[in-house]
């Protein structure tokens, strides 16, 4: 005679499996909650050329704004290194802020190069009057 099959016990396999995550429980069967990021939103890459006119002042406020800061912490002009930091961090704020990622070329670095040169040397103006009303 053949012997009788064992037959597992019914578990609930449709229920799902919670985890405590930073404090905020989430399903092991949702891969969007498991993600710890979000996906950054998909950008149009274009040329600075191609901006029109309101993109372009928002890009230069914020080079002018980026410029400043370089500025009062280093007291020197940003060139080389520095400059690449501060064009890359400056592509990807606009990004972040319009949807529209840059491309680095040379245009974009001249209007940076001139902007940076424009900025700075109002800068040293704003100095040089503080300067003399301290010191007439």
């Amino acid at each position: 005679m053949a012997k009788k099959k064992k037959r597992k016990q019914h578990t609930a396999t449709d229920l799902p499996i919670i985890l405590d995550y930073e404090g905020e429980p989430m399903s092991v069967y949702d891969p969007i909650t498991m993600m710890p990021y979000s996906e950054p939103p998909l950008t149009e890459r274009t040329r600075f050329k191609k901006l029109n006119r309101e993109q372009k002042a928002a890009f230069k406020s914020l080079v002018v704004s980026a410029i400043t800061y370089y500025w009062e912490t280093e007291k020197q002009i940003p060139f080389g290194e520095s400059m690449a930091d501060i064009r890359h961090w400056l592509t990807e704020a606009f990004a972040e802020d319009y949807g529209i990622l840059l491309k680095e070329d040379t245009e974009l670095k001249n209007y940076l190069m001139t902007l940076v040169i424009s900025s700075v040397n109002k800068l040293l103006k704003a100095e040089r009057q503080i300067q003399e009303k301290k010191n007439p």
